[in-house]
């Protein structure tokens, strides 16, 4: 009698290749806490990933801070922790997950689209510049400065650009900055 393989069993390239591409962010991140095998292969995909777009996440993790209005109304009425610390803290524990602690450099097509900031400006300039081989890269409602373009500038395989500043910043003699 054979039994057939499970997951686990599978070498790492095979689930790396064939099965954790067709899982969502969220799906990645619940399957690398199940084992020590899918947490190697979680990371392994993450690190050779090619694509990597920030938009599903950021929704997902929005979504989930508008329904739990029980914890929103304590953490809005905390003096200390306030609903923008709430948002960049999950986001940026997804930034670092995704991005396997700002390591990845195989990445061909970054999106990054959110409401609050999920990295800081270093590290994007810091992720942009390890991944020398980009061709697509859009960036919306971030901060937009000089540094952050001259990093980009110097992607010479890049095709596709698309960037927006964040709704809530305004130019002040040709330097994005946040309105106070």
């Amino acid at each position: 009698m054979s039994h057939a393989p499970t997951l686990t069993s599978l070498p790492i390239e095979v689930t790396s290749c064939s099965i954790l591409p067709l899982l969502d962010h969220v799906s990645l991140a619940k399957l690398g806490q199940r084992c020590t095998s899918m947490r190697s292969a979680v990371s392994f995909y993450l690190q050779t990933n090619k694509n990597l777009d920030m938009t599903a996440i950021t929704r997902w993790i929005d979504n989930v801070e508008s329904r739990d209005v029980d914890r929103m109304e304590e953490i809005l009425n905390d003096p200390v922790r306030s609903r923008e610390y709430v948002y960049c803290d999950r986001k940026k524990v997804a930034f670092k997950f995704l991005t396997r602690n700002v390591t990845v450099t195989h990445l061909k097509k970054l999106t990054m689209t959110s409401s609050w900031p999920m990295a800081n400006l270093n590290t994007v300039k810091k992720l942009i510049k390890q991944n020398k081989d980009m061709e697509e890269l859009s960036i919306v409602n971030m901060k937009l400065t000089n540094s952050l373009l001259d990093v980009i500038s110097e992607l010479p395989k890049l095709k596709y650009l698309k960037l927006s500043p964040n709704l809530r910043e305004n130019k002040v003699n040709g330097v994005w900055s946040v309105d106070p």
